[in-house]
């Protein structure tokens, strides 16, 4: 089918790739996305769609590798901003952002020094936070572009991973157990009381509701109600395996990953977990990311990666794109676009699109150079 979508093109000149993506018909005979040209095949689809829906998104299904400007250094986090803007992190300080997609990155200075990047994350409107080794922790308040340096109230102590409700809260976790939270948006932060005692803490996320969930070594998780003031311990299905990462669809459900390829999820926002057959066998599983549509994606180990399209219950193996190497992180733009970052520099992408139907007339279209 592919050859006749790519014989029967319209217009324009250079090399068609066979990337195909389909939408309702109304759009133009070439179009633009993330800087890459689609001309429209002129084949029409009817079959196979369903037209009654009021919406529909593109799977990400194919990853693709992208040069990530990393080199050899190894990528430990990647998050989404607005208007198109990501910023990855690794080793040696090492920070990149992109401002189309996820398609070309350039370097930034990020305000680590040497000292490794372990976790990003924004607020959506221009604030972001990074946090890493010693204690290390910089802001930026330009969507990206500059970095300053914040007391992060870890002293010296790593911190592993950082959050928001968008909503000017934040909570940073690290080594020891330890807790800081800011509530002016990353101006100013101060200790919690976390529930981890002298366990180290992984992974947080957020429902950006007043539910929050922090994971972490020998299967520990404590959840807040109250926006991360206080927290309780919740059984977490891991027993004594360490809790890698978690991530909410902010509608309820949950899942967690971690060690030999556990993997547990919740329906009830975070108050009882039950296992799910992950797809990594023992593999570890390092990140899990959801475009809160009932679309999962989770990496790790040996460039590991599966999929779930029904919000987590079932779970697919997908061509990363990484040769073996570790997958340290996976983000999304909740709008098709994924990418996927780990050792050596690796970085892979994926490019789907959501838009509403309003027709039964689909139309696919082909990137061309």
């Amino acid at each position: 089918m592919a050859d006749k979508f790519l014989s029967s093109l319209v217009g324009g000149s250079g090399t068609a790739l066979g990337e195909i993506t389909r939408l309702y018909q109304g759009f133009p005979d070439d179009y633009e996305r993330d800087g890459q040209k689609f001309l429209r095949s002129g084949y029409l689809i009817t079959s196979g769609w369903d037209t009654s829906l009021d919406a529909f998104t593109v799977p990400a299904g194919v990853w693709t590798a992208v040069t990530s400007g990393f080199g050899s250094t190894t990528i430990n986090s990647v998050a989404k901003g607005q208007t198109g803007v990501w910023v990855a992190g690794g080793l040696t300080g090492t920070m990149r952002r992109s401002t189309n997609n996820g398609v070309t990155w350039s370097a930034v200075t990020s305000g680590f020094g040497s000292t490794q990047i372990l976790s990003i994350a924004t607020d959506n409107a221009g604030v972001w936070v990074a946090v890493g080794g010693i204690g290390n922790m910089t802001r930026s308040t330009d969507n990206g572009v500059t970095w300053t340096v914040v007391t992060s109230g870890f002293g010296s102590t790593q911190i592993n991973s950082i959050a928001t409700d968008n909503a000017g809260v934040w909570v940073a976790v690290g080594l020891t157990g330890v807790m800081t939270r800011s509530t002016n948006n990353g101006v100013t932060w101060s200790a919690v009381t976390s529930g981890f005692g002298s366990t180290q803490i992984l992974s947080i996320a957020t429902d950006n509701a007043g539910v929050w969930v922090a994971v972490g070594q020998s299967g520990t998780m404590t959840r807040s109600t109250n926006n991360g003031v206080t927290w309780s311990a919740v059984t977490s299905g891991f027993g004594g395996i360490p809790i890698i990462s978690v991530a909410t669809d902010q509608a309820g459900v949950w899942v967690a990953v971690g060690g030999s390829g556990r993997m547990t999820r919740s329906t009830n926002n975070g108050v009882t977990w039950t296992a799910v057959t992950s797809g990594f066998g023992g593999a570890q599983i390092n990140s899990i990311a959801t475009d809160q549509a009932g679309v999962w994606v989770a990496v790790g180990q040996s460039g590991t990666m599966t999929r779930s399209t029904n919000n987590g219950v079932t779970w697919s193996a997908v061509a990363s794109g990484f040769s073996g190497v570790f997958i340290n992180s996976v983000a999304t733009d909740n709008a098709g676009v994924w990418v996927a970052v780990g050792d050596s520099g690796g970085m892979t992408r994926a490019n789907g699109l959501a838009f509403g139907i309003d027709t039964g007339n689909i139309v696919d279209y082909v990137r061309y150079l």
